[in-house]
């Protein structure tokens, strides 16, 4: 009867969350087709199909019902580092990449011509794969936040932020995964966000501390089909999710790419409500794992991190031959500080054991170039698979 309960909630939460999400995107021109390659450089990436993902889940689905009964939480900050929870984050974030804006488009139709039920229902298929996967692992999603075909108030050549939230259908061990989208090479709005590293200072969030202001702008600016910024709506959605259940959720954050610049600042500021009592209730902070993410913070954000995460930890994977992590080359931008990774970083290899990362903050790090294409290779998810799989058999 409890299962039969929550999920008579989850629909509902479910549908009101839709409905939120197609009346702020009925405001927007959507694009009637996939935009093409607008960015001055040969797209060499190999993309991940739900086939692919299909087959990762089921080679590993051991290792997902571990990360489960974990509540893909590895303990209080300082604890080993688990694989299995790894894994299930960095699925969580390669099927956020698998929505279909086309499918999208004509829900967005339907709402505007006043067909609420056509609407939710294709709204419902443009997410489909990502539905499909989450069944696969014995998991719930839904979208909470979608804003990468608009731009942030006053920054008409970004996007903002994709993110979707995965959540435990076991009501013994509840727990949300939040994950956000990376760079798809195509879209020169995402390219942009990624290429500004600006440091800004963070006013009244993030613990006021100096971060990339593409990012930033993405998940703290507002737009104009959205009252509230990104970081807020996620947060409610958070909320509404966790507020089924009749437990306490652990929330992890998670992101490949720009997914994982975006999870970096999400989290954080998680953090940062936890200090102040203003954490969503019936919800405790767990993990966060990013895979391939750049530099966005000087030190001050990673000083935040090491001096009050408590109840869970921060872990940076990162491919071994992966150089996006490398970047931003701090001396070519008129920037006021050094950038710093947070810590947690872990080196994972295809062939050999993986390497504990020595922490960044306070150091200068060695400068490099912009990667070129033939570079990118291995900050593709389909190594960053293979390198775990040779991590999780070490």
């Amino acid at each position: 009867m409890e299962d039969a309960a929550f999920e008579s909630r989850m629909e509902e939460v479910q549908r009101n969350i839709s409905i939120s999400h197609l009346e702020q995107l009925s405001h927007l021109g959507l694009p009637r087709e996939a935009p093409p390659p607008r960015f001055p450089r040969e797209d060499k990436t190999d993309p991940v199909t739900f086939d692919d993902l299909k087959k990762w889940s089921y080679d590993n689905i051991k290792a997902i019902d571990r990360a489960k009964a974990n509540s893909c939480h590895g303990g209080k900050n300082g604890s080993p580092i688990d694989w299995n929870n790894v894994f299930l984050s960095f699925m969580e974030s390669c099927a956020s990449y698998l929505r279909d804006t086309s499918t999208l488009v004509k829900s967005v139709e339907a709402y505007r011509d006043g067909d609420n039920e056509t609407a939710l229902a294709l709204y419902a298929k443009s997410t489909a794969d990502i539905k499909a996967l989450a069944k696969i692992w014995g998991m719930g999603f839904q979208m909470f936040a979608d804003l990468v075909d608009e731009a942030p108030d006053g920054h008409w050549w970004w996007d903002g932020p994709f993110c979707a939230g995965f959540y435990s259908l076991d009501q013994n061990k509840p727990f949300i995964g939040v994950a956000f989208k990376g760079t798809n090479p195509s879209r020169l709005a995402e390219d942009l966000v990624d290429y500004n590293f600006e440091l800004v200072q963070a006013k009244n969030t993030l613990f006021d501390a100096h971060v990339s202001e593409g990012v930033y702008t993405g998940l703290f600016g507002t737009f104009k089909s959205a009252p509230k910024t990104p970081m807020v709506l996620i947060t409610q959605s958070v909320a509404q999710v966790a507020n089924a259940s009749r437990k306490s959720s652990v929330i992890h954050v998670t992101g490949h790419s720009l997914g994982g610049s975006y999870s970096t600042l999400c989290f954080t500021e998680f953090l940062r409500y936890s200090t102040i009592g203003q954490l969503p209730a019936k919800c405790s902070l767990g993990d966060i794992y990013t895979f391939g993410s750049p530099r966005l913070a000087e030190r001050d954000l990673g000083d935040k991190l090491v001096a009050d995460l408590q109840t869970g930890s921060s872990w940076r994977i990162v491919h071994a031959d992966d150089i996006v992590p490398q970047v931003p080359p701090v001396t070519e931008f008129p920037v006021t500080g050094i950038f710093n990774h947070i810590d947690g970083g872990m080196k994972i290899f295809k062939n050999k054991p993986t390497e504990k990362l020595p922490s960044e903050l306070g150091t200068s790090p060695p400068d490099r170039g912009w990667p070129g294409a033939d570079e990118l290779a291995a900050h593709q998810t389909r190594e960053y698979y293979l390198a775990w799989c040779n991590a999780a058999d070490a």
